[in-house]
Order: structure tokens, then C-alpha cells, then sequence
């Protein structure tokens, strides 16, 4: 589960470019399929960074990395940040 959250922003990623293949592949695209796959690339990306950022942060860029990820991908990641690093790690980091 550990190794899951490190790479939580990736598996948003590839969820954003299947949004971008698959109706390319079938002839179906659309500007609708091609923002979601856009926003979720992007989403992933700065999750990735936000996940294995070892600074713990306080609460002012808590809110900032919250504004960029659009708030709800944010608790997400939040979380995964938390499961995938101990205190012990973040600390021996900082």
C-alpha cells in the first residue's frame, strides 16, 4: 500500500492519457474527452510532485498546493502523502 500512494500522482496520470487514447483509438473525440484527459495529466503531475515533496509543509502551503490541485484531488493526495511516509521519514528529511 506504501509504494501505492508513491505513485498515486503517476496512476492519475495514466488515467488521463487512457481518457486521451481510448477515443482517439474508437474515432469518438471530443473536447469534453480531451479537457478531462488534460485536466487529469495535470492533476497527476502535480500530485506526484505534491506526494514526494518530503517537506511536511505548513499550513499556508497546505493551502496554496490545495488551490493547484483543484481541492478534492488534494485530500487525495494528502492522504497518500501520509501513507506513504512515516513522520520518522519526513523528519529525517527536513
Amino acid at each position: 500500500m506504501k509504494e501505492f500512494a508513491k505513485y498515486s500522482g503517476a496512476f492519475v496520470m495514466l488515467i488521463g492519457v487512457a481518457f486521451l487514447v481510448i477515443p482517439f483509438l474508437t474515432g469518438a473525440t471530443t473536447n469534453t474527452n480531451l479537457i478531462i484527459g488534460l485536466i487529469l495529466v495535470i492533476e497527476g503531475l502535480f500530485g506526484h510532485i505534491y506526494v514526494n515533496n518530503m517537506k511536511k509543509g505548513n499550513i499556508i502551503s497546505n493551502i496554496l498546493w490545495a488551490i493547484i490541485l483543484l481541492i478534492v484531488p488534494f485530500v487525495i493526495f494528502y492522504f497518500s502523502k501520509k501513507i506513504a511516509y512515516t513522520e520518522k521519514e519526513i523528519r529525517a528529511y527536513n
